[in-house]
């Protein structure tokens, strides 16, 4: 009941119905899910005292790495240990199978040994994967070498004999793009499966001194028990998971490795596409030949210095086709193998936004050519080199340096002008610095992040863009109370510099929209030469034992912007709020894990205006069969949107109430399905509904196959339609909208060997969307939707231009319909022949089109996709890797 008068308190009268339904299903999930566990008086799972391994030097000869344990060192040295304990499901308990586990090291590598025991294992499918692909069964190392416990280094391998690598950090996410150069081999022997593994301790950072203890964790996954057990149990509620490690001792005398690592490239590629007549830069064919090199270079044990000439990302996967009707940049993951190994140590968040997003770095051309004129069409711009710095001094010390160096992008043009260059991207020069330093074992850290964005050019190529764009911040985390309770917080500053127009042109851009009439706290400066802000986040609370609580407020002044080299939705609000959690990870008659969240916040912009009243209840699941359910449910109510209307008055909206659902079955077993699903319905009778059901079918241990298939659609009563022009003042309108989208994946994996794969991606993609019953924005803050619009009738009137009447003006609109249809696909052949070493052959094929469709049918709509010409590319790479 107190829960129930808090929320009360935040929501008005009338949304108390569906908030007390929220409530009641908070209550009903609660009491469901408290079956009968084991678990101690405080709910808070604990460690077993830690166990502790005695290395052994290897002293003769070293062992063939061909997964067979019949090498005299693994008879007659060291000691094996086993005795692990059951994580999942049933935490405590005895494993349903034992396993062994013994570690020998000398001057250059750590071999370990792990034996898997499994009487029926002779009829297991030896599933192997891409590299990073957890599947099957599996076992697995993880050396906290610093011994900081902070990050350890993981080296896992399934039963087929494919490689797993991964930095685990203490919350237990991980850093699955750090690939390592290693070896490990697999075999079967009567009764067991057995993994031997060669590790370089160049790969390994330590720290200096003749005796060397090491943190570490020794795992084994059997994927038809879904059971995990653990040579030094990890805990399922633990805040710390470094922390729950067991120990390595007697590594004596290890050199100092400096760890020179060479990997030059050289890449060729010849693309197909529809020739345009007349269009010198579209004749059909282009071909290119080009190169690289990438280094790495250890300083001392503890960090290591990236350099890169000349990246290529040639062979990294496309994004996902989508259509954003929002204000909201869409969020794309990194791919690049440039970024993504070490990007946590850069990571500075923001509830859903990024001080420092990767992304920003070669990106798109920001400038477009001269409209009328024939060019060609740079994707992207080119990265010139990079240096990275990264590591972790023995004072504990987290160390992240980047910078950039980002050509000039040029576009030939065709026009009346004749033939030119014109610059599409001024060269930039980017820096990023990230450094984070850990007291008491880790429960205190604290940290600090900045990053500079300089570019050079002329006035005219910098109209839009900041000459300067610095950021700055500082965050921090204190853990009490054996890390039960936690305070942390992060604040950023943002400066920007150029010319008058620039600034203009970023004060009215959507994110901070300071020409809305109705904000009398905002003004566009029309001199101005800068624009500054801040940002941040704090957040306290409960974060151990089966109910967990907190408090938070996070904020984005109306200047503050991070978007150079961050990711920034948008500004002007502060947002503060609380969020209930129940969390029990103690397997009970059904269940494996159940963690139900209840959050509202109450955000307002920086005029004290009230933007909405929101609450949602979100749950995740997981049962001993191995099956997870996520869902969630929402109520936002009373919503005042500042940036619907771009740069026009805040829009009141009804009241919507979305739902997420998501549902997989065993990923261990021949077949999985799986459900990704959602809905909203709004007070205004607007609805959306989308689901995407897919299957992944295993064949054998060699052949992955997974196919998906999504379907939305959305009618909404008040969807923006963009400004007419030809009125004395801006006229917004809104429209009746109706959407069709769909879109299918299939990937294809067959592995040859653990080091020789094909994959294949292919993702067709089609979207429809039609506006009717126009009506302009009259009173924008009314709560009643007849005084909040005027309908007008809009008729076409050719070129994709609507007409119509209001108020005594006669009004054009760009007609809003829209038809996309888009397929990008590759078929990928990779070989490692060596470690470290790889051949790729790429095949690429893209299509769109975007010619009028009458009505929606998926037939209809892949018919017209691939009836266009396609756009091939075809691309062969050599990489060798060598060490110094």
């Amino acid at each position: 009941m107190p829960l129930l008068l808090m929320i009360k308190t935040v929501f008005n009268r009338h949304d108390s119905s569906a908030l007390l339904r929220l409530t009641r299903v908070f209550a009903l999930f609660s009491a469901l899910s408290a079956l009968p566990v084991e678990s101690g008086a405080s709910g808070i799972a604990t460690a077993a005292p830690g166990r502790v391994y005695q290395a052994i030097r290897l002293t003769g000869l070293s062992p063939a790495i061909d997964g067979r344990l019949d090498d005299a060192c693994w008879q007659s040295l060291g000691e094996w240990t086993g005795d692990f304990t059951q994580r999942e499901p049933h935490e405590g308990a005895k494993p349903s199978l034992p396993t062994e586990l013994k570690v020998l090291y000398d001057d250059r590598y750590i071999y370990v040994a792990i034996r898997a025991y499994d009487p029926n294992v002779a009829r297991r499918p030896r599933i192997m994967g891409s590299r990073d692909e957890f599947t099957g069964d599996m076992v697995g190392v993880n050396f906290d070498s610093y011994h900081d416990r902070l990050n350890g280094f993981e080296f896992d391998v399934t039963s087929g004999g494919s490689k797993i690598d991964l930095i685990l950090h203490n919350d237990l996410s991980c850093d699955v793009s750090w690939n390592a150069n290693w070896d490990v081999k697999t075999a079967i022997e009567e009764k067991a499966w057995t993994a031997e593994f060669r590790i370089p301790l160049s790969q390994l950072r330590y720290q200096k001194g003749n005796d060397q203890t090491w943190g570490m964790h020794c795992w084994r996954w059997i994927g038809s028990l879904q059971e995990e057990s653990d040579w030094n149990l990890l805990p399922m509620d633990n805040h710390g998971a470094l922390y729950s490690f067991g120990e390595i001792r007697g590594i004596r005398d290890l050199p100092v490795s400096r760890r020179l690592e060479v990997t030059p490239y050289v890449i060729g590629k010849v693309r197909r596409y529809e020739s345009e007549p007349g269009n010198p830069y579209r004749n059909g064919h282009d071909s290119s030949v080009d190169g690289g090199l990438d280094v790495k270079y250890g300083l001392g044990s503890n960090l290591t210095l990236d350099l890169t000439v000349n990246p290529d990302f040639s062979q990294v996967d496309a994004d996902p086709s989508e259509i954003n009707l929002t204000t909201v940049e869409t969020f794309l993951t990194e791919r690049r193998p440039l970024f993504l190994e070490g990007q946590d140590i850069f990571e500075a968040k923001l509830d859903d936004d990024y001080a420092f997003y990767t992304r920003r770095i070669g990106d798109a051309p920001s400038l477009s050519p001269p409209g009328g004129s024939l060019h060609d069409a740079p994707e992207f711009n080119r990265i010139l080199g990079a240096a990275k710095l990264t590591g972790h001094t023995p004072s504990g010390l987290t160390v992240g340096l980047l910078h950039a160096v980002v050509d000039r992008t040029k576009t030939q043009v065709l026009d009346s002008q004749g033939v030119r260059s014109v610059t599409v991207e001024p060269p930039t020069n980017d820096t990023v610095v990230r450094l984070q330093q850990s007291f008491d074992g880790g429960n205190t850290r604290i940290g600090t992040i900045f990053s500079s964005c300089l570019r050079s050019g002329s006035e005219d190529e910098l109209q839009t863009l900041a000459r300067r764009a610095f950021m700055a911040g500082a965050d921090a985390a204190q853990y009490f109370d054996n890390r039960t309770y936690l305070i942390e917080g992060r604040v950023l500053a943002t400066k920007l510099s150029g010319s008058s127009q620039a600034m203009v042109a970023l004060m009215q851009a959507p994110t901070h929209n300071y020409q809305r009439t109705d904000a009398d706290y905002l003004e566009v400066d029309a001199g101005a030469r800068s624009l500054s802000g801040d940002a941040g986040y704090l957040k306290a609370g409960r974060v151990a034992g089966l109910w967990r609580y907190n408090g938070f407020v996070s904020w984005r002044s109306p200047g503050v912007d991070f978007n150079d080299l961050g990711y920034m939705q948008v500004a002007d609000f502060i947002a503060p709020g609380a969020q209930f959690q129940y969390y029990n990870a103690t397997a009970g008659a059904l269940l494996r894990r159940r963690d139900l969240r209840l959050k509202f916040t109450r955000p307002q912009n920086y005029g004290r205006e009230q933007l909405g009243r929101n609450v949602y209840l979100e749950s995740e699941f997981s049962t001993l069969s191995g099956a997870y359910l996520s869902a969630k449910f929402g109520a936002e109510t009373s919503q005042l949107d500042t940036h619907i209307l771009r740069g026009g008055p805040a829009l009141r909206l009804a009241n919507r109430y979305p739902i997420k659902v998501y549902f997989e079955t065993d990923g261990g077993k021949r077949l999985q399905y799986k459900l990704d699903a959602g809905a909203t319905t709004s007070s205004n009778n607007s609805q959306m509904l989308r689901a995407e059901p897919g299957i992944v079918w295993k064949l054998g241990g060699r052949l992955k196959m997974g196919l998906s298939v999504g379907y939305e659609r959305e009618r909404e009563t008040e969807q923006y339609a963009g400004v007419a022009t030809g009125g004395t003042a801006p006229v917004y309108f809104m429209g009746h909208f109706d959407q069709h989208m769909i879109s299918s994946t299939l990937r294809v994996n067959f592995n040859f060997s653990p080091a020789l794969s094909l994959s294949y991606y292919g993702g067709p993609f089609a979207a429809v969307g039609c506006y009717s019953s126009f009506k302009a924005v009259a009173d924008p803050r009314a709560s009643d939707e007849g005084r909040r619009y005027e309908s007008v009738a809009l008729n076409s009137i050719g070129d994709g231009l609507l007409r119509g009447d209001y108020r005594g003006d006669t009004l054009r609109l760009n007609n809003p319909d829209f038809n996309w249809r888009e397929f990008k696909s590759n078929l990928v052949l990779r070989w490692e022949y060596k470690a470290g070493s790889s051949i790729y052959c790429v095949w690429s094929q893209y299509r769109s089109d975007t010619r009028d469709s009458e009505g929606f049918t998926p037939s209809s709509q892949f018919e017209r996709l691939f009836s266009t010409h396609p756009d091939n590319t075809l691309l062969l790479k050599f990489s060798y890797w060598f060490s110094i």
